[in-house]
């Protein structure tokens, strides 16, 4: 990997490089008590967005908020939810942490996306816009946004070390310009890696609803497909980029 990066490979090479010693992790990823917990808050959080009593409701899936909460107060909520849930089912591992940031950094993104809520909307505009993310349509988005991220980060835990050691005069990168330019290059490639997860998530989310609602174990399937399907994804990417 560090010769590719001397001697001046693009993004995605680099990132296939990165995906091979990723790709254990997220065979695992299906097992991961954060990453599955993170999964199923995503899905239920939009649906109780859409009842009157949206705080109580919270509150049952184990996301600790007050009578009348802002968005900071149910990311946060997501953040401790996950926390008490690894306390509980397993011990806390990497990838689990990269998966409840990128859980509350998706869920955030498109719930401001929806409604100007960073800066104190009110309450009910706030819930509006996290309970339109409930649509078929809507959660394929965020589902992507999330596995996006998530993979973004993870391929960047194998390589933020050594890229840094990279930016100077006479290095690969001469400037932090050209070292954020590759960074968006990077999260450009892992979220088309990523596209095929938008095609899936929308009719995975109705076809559960209609079967009964979704649990951890129903969560846990759509993680361990999702995650074959990116590894087969960034697989093939790999040939491309070769």
């Amino acid at each position: 990997m560090i010769d590719l990066i001397t001697g001046g490979a693009d993004a995605p090479q680099i990132a296939a490089a990165a995906s091979v010693a990723a790709e254990t992790t997220m065979i695992d990823a299906a097992s991961d008590p954060a990453v599955c917990f993170a999964c199923w808050l995503l899905a239920q959080i939009p649906m109780a967005a859409r009842e009157q009593d949206f705080p109580i409701k919270l509150r049952a899936l184990g996301v600790d908020v007050s009578d009348n909460p802002e968005l900071t107060d149910v990311i946060c909520g997501l953040m401790n939810a996950i926390d008490l849930h690894v306390g509980i089912g397993g011990s806390r591992s990497d990838y689990g942490e990269i998966a409840q940031l990128s859980a509350a950094e998706a869920l955030f993104a498109m719930a401001d996306r929806e409604a100007n809520v960073l800066f104190g909307a009110a309450v009910e505009t706030m819930r509006k816009a996290l309970g339109g993310l409930a649509t078929e349509k809507q959660f394929a988005v965020l589902a992507r946004e999330f596995f996006a991220r998530l993979t973004r980060r993870h391929l960047n835990y194998f390589l933020s070390r050594e890229l840094s050691n990279h930016v100077g005069s006479k290095r690969r990168f001469a400037s932090v310009r050209e070292h954020r330019a590759f960074e968006d290059a990077l999260d450009l490639h892992c979220r088309e890696a990523t596209r095929i997860i938008k095609e899936y998530s929308g009719e995975w989310l109705s076809k559960h609803r209609f079967e009964g609602g979704i649990d951890l174990a129903k969560a846990g399937r759509f993680v361990s497909y999702a995650t074959e399907k990116i590894r087969d994804e960034l697989r093939a990417r790999r040939g491309i980029a070769a």
